[in-house]
């Protein structure tokens, strides 16, 4: 099989071709229960209400959180829906993942604190449409992100670059979990195998590759992490593209689609272009959503609005509006991008349902602000502490 081309830091332009449609929004299949019966249709959620995401700050200096203002100027023109199965889901995934299958991860109060992040929510914000059967290893995946993340994010370089290779290589199907020999491997097999219920193996080739590049930023991230350094902004917006795991997520949207479309069209110029802009869109909306967060916790030099203070040595306000322009430049790009496909031929509706079906996770991911915990500051994990009990190990490199 062929490898695809890598993301590039900055994508290509996409092409212009000589003739363009509107793009049209193809019906989705009503969601179902778990004994088959038609569920209710997903959720339209009004914009979440600013003040819901208006926290107490302790210092006057940390106000890029998301407060009314900040909220107000960070609005999307897609639907904001959320799964019916959502609160079902959760709990399946307190009791039987967080309190059974993965308890030997985490200690006790941590998993608490992980279940308040409420990871199935997200979930069904990113994947409105999908069926309870289709929902469970997409709340799989959700979940393992969190782990990873929280697990992994202060580790030592050379321990994420050894779990990548591991990681990755059971997810492509050449090893299993016990091979692998790493924390987190055996759901990832799991993950695995029932994703094949739903996709062919060239889309879990696809989805094995973006966790690769997930990979590759958060090395990037942990290498700046341990010498305390800022990356250049240019860096940053390549390392953020990243570390998000979106493009990940990206790649399993044909399970709530069930339409699964080839590699030419996941592989052309528009379609690349739009994925990207489709991750740094929440990315720019988390760099205010997680300040308070990150600033608390020492990775403040990971956080762009402090990213842009510091190459360009400017005030706050002014870190925090090239953001803001930041975001707005490119969510007009996705919009107008959107409106104008190409002509995918006998493909041109499908494509065009699959980029809606994107425009949900960069909606839902403000969306479901107001649904979890993960940035209040009583959730906050003691990284350290997280490390130790997780029982981090350096796996070698494998030969």
């Amino acid at each position: 099989m062929t490898t695809r081309p890598r993301t590039p830091a900055r994508p290509p332009a996409p092409s212009e071709p000589s003739e363009r449609r509107p793009a049209r929004q193809a019906p989705v299949a009503a969601a179902l229960t778990p004994d088959g019966a038609p569920a209710p249709e997903p959720t339209p959620r009004r914009d979440p209400p600013d003040d819901h995401i208006s926290r107490p700050l302790p210092r006057p200096e940390e106000r890029p959180v998301l407060d009314r203002e900040t909220s107000a100027r960070l609005r999307y023109p897609f639907p904001t829906l959320a799964n019916p199965h959502a609160a079902a889901m959760q709990e399946y995934t307190d009791h039987v993942w967080i309190d059974g299958e993965w308890a030997q991860f985490v200690p006790p109060e941590i998993a608490d604190r992980f279940k308040k992040t409420r990871t199935a929510y997200m979930t069904s914000y990113f994947y409105p449409m999908a069926t309870w059967e289709r929902l469970k290893p997409l709340a799989r995946m959700m979940l393992f992100s969190l782990y990873q993340d929280d697990i992994y994010e202060r580790a030592r370089p050379e321990v994420v670059r050894a779990v990548r290779e591991r990681t990755v290589a059971v997810a492509r199907g050449h090893i299993g979990a016990r091979e692998a020999d790493v924390m987190l491997g055996a759901q990832i097999e799991t993950l695995r195998g029932e994703l094949l219920h739903f996709l062919p193996a060239e889309s879990l080739h696809r989805w094995a590759e973006d966790l690769d590049l997930y990979f590759e930023g958060l090395e990037a991230e942990v290498t700046h992490l341990e010498a305390g350094s800022f990356p250049s902004v240019e860096e940053f917006l390549w390392i953020r593209e990243r570390a998000l795991m979106l493009h990940a997520f990206f790649a399993l949207k044909e399970v709530e689609t069930q339409v699964v479309l080839p590699s030419e069209i996941h592989d052309h110029p528009t379609v690349r272009k739009l994925k990207s802009l489709a991750v740094r869109l929440p990315g720019w909306f988390n760099e205010f959503q997680s300040y308070d967060k990150e600033t608390r916790t020492g990775m403040g030099n990971l956080n762009l609005i402090n990213v842009v203070r510091h190459e360009r040595s400017c005030s706050l306000v002014d870190a925090r509006e090239w953001v803001f322009r930041l975001h707005e430049r490119e969510l007009g790009e996705f919009v107008e991008i959107q409106q104008n496909l190409p002509d995918f031929g006998t493909w041109h509706d499908a494509v065009a349902n699959h980029i809606h079906h994107i425009s949900f996770v960069v909606s839902g991911w403000r969306g479901v602000d107001a649904e979890i915990s993960r940035y209040d500051p009583g959730t906050y994990a003691d990284r350290h502490r997280l490390a130790a009990a997780a029982h981090i190990s350096r796996p070698q490199t494998m030969g």
